[in-house]
């Protein structure tokens, strides 16, 4: 067996430990992890001792979590959410001394839009956006009915707020606050204390396809696989909140099989050329993404349909938390999840020539972070 290492939040970590469940499964590194003569070794990254080289992990053994110290693992899965400044310094020492994948990337929103932007082909898949000003905010609602205001760096949809011009009024709907309306003056006051000195972005809202009346995005899980190319490990649909009309489980959406969903809206023919369409549009946003941060290899983007099935880009996660999948019921691309980047990194231990890159998307069919 070759060691590869897993690492994790100090939370999760601790959680194991005490026996209880958290979005990450130990067991599924482990299992998958036997079946590819992989040891996953689960470490925090302060648990590395950069002058001796080694690391106090932990592994499964019969289920139960044993520690063990071990030599730095050669190839590193980063499965870290935390911004901790020590925390990314050691990631980024240990990206010295070994590969981690999946290793410190751009999580600023505006960033990543200006990036994808940037490539002509993606343009007509991303909503327009703006760095916030008050300017800014007014000139879209003055074109547009609905507008997204989002953190600049944030997670699980926090800060996220839909403004929706109705008459005279700003429908204001947020995690907290559900559809209060706002006149322009006290909608002013409202925006500038909610964004105070931190910065955000304004986004169009896009006329999205519904689901019995629910508004829904399609979580896309791409990563690279075990020829070390970018693909689709499984597709799920998340139903917005009724009442602050966000999708993040973690703000009270669902999850639901995309097939169930699709093929309420769509014949059998349009839904498999919607999902192939999905698939090239994310594949084309990793491949974009891996230009100014080539540790890339597990993302997890979420994209809305309008009317005709058009995709839209809506965010990225570069931590996917994986657990729309589980919730779906769709346990073999919630399984699949976990073993496509394994793969990846059995191929980075056995440092097998790298194969040309391909765009192509597959297991269509087969079988949550915080966001760019």
């Amino acid at each position: 067996m070759k060691n590869i290492g897993v690492m994790l939040d100090w939370k999760v970590l601790q959680l194991a430990l005490a026996g209880k469940q958290t979005y990450e499964r130990l067991s599924y590194y482990k299992l998958i992890g036997e079946k590819l003569g992989l040891e996953p070794i689960f470490f925090h990254p302060c648990q590395a001792n950069l002058k001796t080289r080694e690391v106090r992990g932990l592994v499964l053994v019969r289920g139960r979590l044993v520690r063990k110290k071990v030599k730095i693992p050669r190839v590193i899965h980063n499965r870290v959410l935390e911004g901790n400044p020590r925390t990314k310094q050691i990631i980024r020492k240990l990206g010295t001394i070994g590969r981690v994948y999946n290793g410190l990337v751009v999580r600023n929103k505006w960033k990543v839009y200006r990036l994808l932007h940037s490539n002509p082909a993606l343009r007509p898949h991303l909503p327009i956006s703006r760095t916030y000003t008050w300017n800014g905010l007014m000139d879209l609602l003055n074109h547009y009915q609905v507008v997204y205001l989002k953190p600049v760096i944030g997670s699980v949809g926090q800060g996220v707020v839909r403004i929706e011009r109705s008459g005279p009024a700003f429908l204001w709907t947020s995690s907290s606050i559900q559809q209060k309306p706002f006149l322009r003056s006290a909608f002013r006051q409202q925006v500038g204390k909610w964004v105070g000195n931190r910065r955000f972005l304004i986004q169009q809202g896009i006329k999205l396809a519904l689901y019995k009346g629910r508004t829904f995005d399609i979580r896309v899980s791409i990563q690279k696989n075990g020829k070390r190319l970018w693909s689709v490990s499984g597709m799920v649909a998340k139903l917005a909140n009724r009442y602050n009309k966000l999708s993040n489980l973690a703000q009270g959406g669902s999850a639901e099989k995309l097939d169930t969903v699709l093929l309420s809206l769509f014949s059998e023919a349009e839904v498999r050329k919607i999902k192939l369409d999905i698939a090239k549009v994310g594949i084309l946003i990793a491949k974009q993404l891996e230009l100014t941060s080539p540790s890339l290899a597990d993302i997890g983007i979420d994209m809305g349909i309008d009317l005709e099935g058009n995709p839209y880009l809506i965010e990225v996660n570069v931590r996917d938390q994986r657990y729309s999948f589980f919730k779906a019921g769709e346990l073999g691309m919630f399984r699949k999840t976990y073993q496509t980047p394994l793969e990846y990194g059995k191929s980075l231990l056995e440092c097998r020539p790298i194969s040309q890159p391909l765009l192509h998307a597959h297991s269509l069919d087969d079988d949550e972070s915080p966001s760019l």
